[in-house]
This record gives C-alpha cells, sequence and structure tokens, in this order.
C-alpha cells in the first residue's frame, strides 16, 4: 500500500480511493463537516473526511516550541519542534502505525467496493513549499525505516 504527504488544500482533488489522516494538532472545521473533532464523513466525491493519524500528531513534547514563522528565526534543521516531533515518532512503533494505516484503508475499501488499491494520505496543514512542515521528519521516518513515501501529486 503506498503513502503519500499532503495538505488540507489538496483534498478536494484526492480520488475515492484515497485516505487522508490528518496529522494536525488543529484540524480545519470543515474537516469535520464542520461539526466536532471525530466526525467523520465522506464528501461529494466519495472520500473520507476527518480521520485523524493520532499517533502522528505533534504532543506534548512539541508543546509551546513552535512560533509561526513570525516568531522563528531558526532554520529547520535547527528547528527546536521538528526535532522534538522526530525524536516523538522515534518512540513510535513503526510497524504498527502502517498496520494501522493499512487495516483501516482495507476496511474502507470492502466497505465502499472500490476496486482501486487504497492510498492512505498522511495531510498537513503547511504546503510542501513550507521547509518547517512537520511533513518532512515524517517522510523521514518513513524512509529511515525503509518505506517509500512521497507528495501526493494530482
Amino acid at each position: 500500500m503506498k503513502f503519500y504527504t499532503s495538505y488540507f488544500y489538496q483534498l478536494r482533488f484526492f480520488p475515492p480511493n484515497a485516505i487522508p489522516l490528518s496529522t494536525a494538532v488543529f484540524d480545519p472545521r470543515w474537516y469535520f463537516n464542520f461539526q466536532k473533532q471525530g466526525h467523520v464523513w465522506k464528501d461529494k466525491r466519495g472520500v473520507y473526511n476527518g480521520l485523524r493519524a493520532g499517533p502522528l500528531v505533534p504532543g506534548e513534547q512539541c508543546e509551546g516550541l513552535c512560533y509561526g514563522s513570525e516568531g522563528c528565526d531558526a532554520k529547520p534543521n535547527y528547528c527546536r519542534f521538528l526535532q522534538a516531533y522526530r525524536r516523538q515518532l522515534d518512540e513510535l512503533d513503526f510497524a504498527e502505525i502502517i498496520g494501522r494505516a493499512e487495516r483501516l484503508a482495507k476496511k474502507i475499501q470492502n466497505k465502499e467496493g472500490f476496486s482501486e488499491e487504497p492510498i492512505i494520505i498522511l495531510l498537513f496543514h503547511e504546503a510542501p513549499t513550507n521547509p518547517c512542515s512537520e511533513r518532512w521528519p515524517v517522510q523521514k521516518w518513513f524512509q529511515d525505516n525503509g518505506y517509500e513515501i512521497s507528495e501526493w501529486k494530482k
């Protein structure tokens, strides 16, 4: 099963076999159809919205370390937030994370009956042009665990 990274804006272009999983601390309200976090629904193209990759959401060890682009004078390689986030990822069981995502994707595929292989797309707020995105530690974490991942292209 293929894994990709992308950002919330691109979700409107995903095919029905895409399984988007948010990695954001705070998701856009529309991602839950303006309901409470945890509300899962399908958009007009049949793509599920509202699903989250909980273990990949920046945790407590990342709190207070990012001040946004206005308050940041660090280069991404020296960013305390991204370093803490990578340490968080390294504490996870990579095989378990992959297995959970693949089981979810297969469950949705069976329920919806689409024949294409599901693809998992990890969602971030930032576009891939932003060097301070959490996508970079996630992509590196996948690569370091021998798993191919790249940015989704429509």
